[in-house]
């Protein structure tokens, strides 16, 4: 009798549990579907990222937050030195989506150079530039469901024209689905003056 008992209680948790993680269950439909992810990852220093050259790693891959926990890159740079950080774009739900861009606007001690299509080590006029939607928050990118493989590489470009030392600057990046704006991720990029 008590095998019985357990058995029908083992029954009805596993029968509950598979109503929860159904796909169209009322609790799994409850969140949004919406699932944007950004990836950062310091180029380098000066142009060609010659100063503190790749390979570094890449942070933020399927950690999605909307405060940068765990998806900052601190780096140091003279000044008048340029740093670049290369940015990913990916969408992880299931449902196509398009993904708003909101960047930084930069300062007098921190000018953004560009914002670039494409992984750059130099500066390059041929890739599309959307250095002027990254500030306001106005560039898009639309992505197909489940877009591992169709990512959107970004680079951002800075420049410290700056004699001050010891200046630090926070430049958060980020991306915000439409189909829910509730939903977004964010990566910060760290900039300080020696």
């Amino acid at each position: 009798m008590t095998r019985r008992r357990s058995a029908s209680v083992l029954v009805a948790i596993s029968i509950a549990l598979t109503l929860i993680a159904a796909p169209g269950s009322a609790t799994a439909s409850r969140g949004s579907a919406a699932r944007p992810d950004i990836w950062i990852k310091l180029c380098g220093l000066s142009t060609g990222c010659t100063i503190d050259p790749l390979p570094h790693p890449w942070l933020g891959d399927g950690i999605y937050n909307a405060t940068g926990w765990h998806q900052k890159i601190a780096v140091r740079m003279d000044d008048g030195e340029d740093v670049r950080f290369w940015l990913t774009l990916q969408n992880d739900a299931e449902q196509d989506d398009t993904f708003v861009v909101e960047g930084c606007r930069g300062t007098h001690r921190f000018q953004i150079i560009a914002v670039k299509v494409g992984f750059l080590k130099r500066p390059n006029w041929r890739p599309l530039d959307i250095t002027k939607g990254f500030k306001n928050g106005t560039a898009t990118f639309t992505f197909p469901p489940a877009s591992e493989g169709k990512r959107v590489p970004l680079t951002l470009a800075m420049i410290a024209p700056t004699t001050a030392e010891g200046v630090t600057y926070r430049c958060p990046i980020t991306i915000r689905s439409q189909s829910d704006p509730s939903v977004s991720d964010t990566v910060i990029a760290i900039m300080t003056t020696y």
